[in-house]
């Protein structure tokens, strides 16, 4: 075994040590985009967008960006809410016959925060940050039959908000002897091998 494949090798394990998930960052200018890639534009949309802090933001950027797409985008009040008409007798079946709409799609977006968790670990210290990690879930409802259409699940990380709990763990009496070992084995190896 040659000097260059044994570094090869510990550089293959030590990427896989240091392998984990990542998640696009939580900003609402990239939420709003693959949000607004998501959305199917054949059809008058109604937006329901309940995200918490975000909110407002998604709410101004989505619908920027729609409208930008050439997106045809209905707003409902009391008098012409498209979930339920209470002014409508009931001989005529609810629909969105006052809005002058055969069909619409509903979109409603809703978010879910928790908590991940990236964890490093050496041979002698181990160190974990937990992230939050916001989870946007997107319905595409067909008014007014309310045919699910399609649903999607999208998820985001802030870097910048972070709980940390770094831990030096117990050294056992016989780790240092592992990692002198250890570190005098491949010195001796690379040192040998011609």
């Amino acid at each position: 075994m040659s000097k260059s494949s044994l570094i090869i090798l510990l550089a293959l394990m030590g990427f896989c040590l240091c392998a984990e998930a990542h998640y696009p960052l939580a900003e609402p200018e990239i939420i709003s985009t693959q949000i607004v890639n998501l959305i199917d534009l054949s059809e008058p949309i109604f937006l329901d967008i309940q995200a918490g802090d975000f909110t407002s933001a998604l709410d101004y950027h989505i619908r920027y960006m729609l409208l930008e797409k050439g997106a045809d985008i209905r707003e409902w009040t009391s008098e012409n809410n498209p979930f339920y008409l209470p002014s409508l007798t009931d001989s005529i079946p609810k629909s969105l016959l006052p809005l002058s709409l055969a069909k619409a799609h509903l979109v409603i977006v809703t978010m879910d925060l928790s908590s991940t968790k990236v964890e490093t670990k050496s041979f002698l210290s181990y160190h974990s940050e937990s992230y939050p990690l916001y989870s946007f879930q997107i319905k595409q409802i067909e008014l007014p039959s309310y045919k699910l259409l399609r649903v999607d699940n999208l998820s985001f990380t802030d870097s910048k908000i972070r709980s940390s709990n770094s831990n030096i763990t117990s050294l056992k009496w016989f780790e240092p002897i592992l990692a002198v070992t250890a570190i005098s084995s491949i010195i001796y190896l690379l040192w040998t091998i011609e």
